[in-house]
């Protein structure tokens, strides 16, 4: 069955932003002098499930708080001024627009995804986009999901939601829609999506042939 709209998770998904999550990790662990022998894709891995998970990690095996890791993590990522948006991003869109497919974003991250997505001019292509500071629950949550839908008279049958992760899939069932899985580094076998892959070139593709 076609799709016509398509809901989009900000990091690893749209952008390439989790290098720099992983650098920032790394720091604050340095700063509180949390030892670790976890290479730097291991704490990647950490990571692709949630920042609070990895925090949760680090601290089991030291005597800080996952909450302190937390906020020391927030300090150094904060200060990252711009992320890189995947190969292929721009030109997927753009062809996915011009064949009547709709964008929205639904991120966990505040306002500054969509002062990044501003930036390197692809904004317009989304419709409309719920973030951090709209309040909603965090995923697996659908709500967000379920009031862009409503907001949007969108039937979840002509949808998809397209993440990184377990929890985007599992959001986009909730709600009712499919789920797109984007995986450039497989680090997810097993996930049940109803499609994978691992390009913007190869998704693009996928979608415009359904």
């Amino acid at each position: 069955m076609k799709l016509t709209h398509l809901f989009w998770d900000f990091d690893g998904t749209l952008y390439d932003s989790y290098p720099m999550m992983r650098d920032a990790m790394v720091s604050a662990l340095a700063q509180l002098h949390i030892a670790t022998d976890d290479s730097p894709d291991e704490v990647l891995k950490l990571l692709k499930v949630s920042v609070y998970h990895a925090a949760c990690h680090y601290a089991s095996v030291s005597d800080i708080t996952a909450d302190a890791i937390v906020q020391t993590f927030q300090t150094y990522h904060q200060a990252v001024n711009e992320f890189t948006p995947y190969d292929g991003l721009a030109g997927c869109l753009g062809a996915l627009h011009q064949a009547g497919i709709h964008h929205y974003l639904y991120t966990h991250r505040g306002k500054r995804a969509i002062d990044q997505l501003k930036k390197d001019g692809l904004y317009h292509y989304f419709s409309d986009a719920v973030t951090k500071e709209d309040g909603f629950p965090d995923k697996p949550s659908p709500d967000a999901l379920l009031c862009l839908m409503k907001r949007n008279r969108i039937e979840p049958n002509d949808a998809a939601m397209i993440g990184d992760r377990g929890i985007d899939i599992s959001s986009g069932h909730h709600a009712g829609m499919r789920g797109i899985l984007f995986d450039p580094g497989g680090y997810y076998q097993g996930i049940n999506a109803e499609m994978s892959v691992c390009s913007m070139d190869e998704l693009c593709k996928k979608i415009l042939s359904m």
